[in-house]
C-alpha cells in the first residue's frame, strides 16, 4: 500500500442527493416552512416533514421516512421527535 493509498484509507465522498428508503428514521436540519408543512433541505434533496411543531425551523429532528423518489430527490416523512437545536 502506498503512503497515498494509506492517506485516502477510509475516505468516502458524500453525495448531495442522498437515497433513503420507507421507515428509516433519520435526524434533519428543519430548514423552512412551505405553507403549514416543515421541509429540510439535505443536499440538493428536499423532504417534507408532517406533525412538526409550529416551531420547528432552524430545530435538529428526527423523521421517519414515509415516501421517498430517488429520480426527483424528494419525499415525505413523519416527525417523531425535536433532538436539538441548529448548529448555525
Amino acid at each position: 500500500m502506498s503512503r497515498f493509498d494509506k492517506f485516502l484509507a477510509g475516505w468516502s465522498l458524500r453525495s448531495s442527493t442522498p437515497d433513503y428508503d420507507p421507515g428509516d428514521v433519520i435526524e434533519v436540519i428543519v430548514t423552512g416552512v412551505d405553507g403549514d408543512v416543515a421541509v429540510a433541505r439535505i443536499g440538493d434533496s428536499t423532504l417534507r416533514i408532517d406533525g412538526a411543531p409550529d416551531d420547528a425551523a432552524d430545530t435538529r429532528v428526527r423523521v421517519a421516512v414515509e415516501t421517498w423518489d430517488g429520480t426527483a430527490h424528494r419525499g415525505t416523512g413523519t416527525y417523531r421527535e425535536t433532538v436539538g437545536e441548529s448548529a448555525f
